[in-house]
């Protein structure tokens, strides 16, 4: 929880596990940016924070995908189910 209202902060270690396994997960090459974030949802039935992996193959594809967790919280496992699930943007 942030008392004092400023940006959350993700662990950089974390988000270096989570872009790897998105990495195995969805097999990608090199070239391909991805990136990790953390969004606030103020819509009703939706989890107050959820974490988005976008994966940048190229000009005009981004694909992204949505865990209703913190990313301190995601595994490997939830990854993974997203790469065998599809987006969902």
């Amino acid at each position: 929880m942030n008392l004092f209202g400023g940006p959350r902060r993700i662990d950089p270690a974390q988000v270096d596990r989570i872009k790897s396994w998105a990495r195995s997960a969805w097999s990608l090459p090199e070239e391909t940016t991805v990136m990790v974030t953390e969004l606030e949802c103020r819509e009703p039935g939706c989890p107050p924070i959820e974490t988005v992996i976008a994966l940048l193959e190229g000009p005009g594809k981004t694909t992204q995908f949505k865990v209703h967790k913190t990313a301190d919280a995601v595994t490997q496992l939830d990854v993974e189910a997203l790469a065998q699930d599809g987006p969902n943007a």
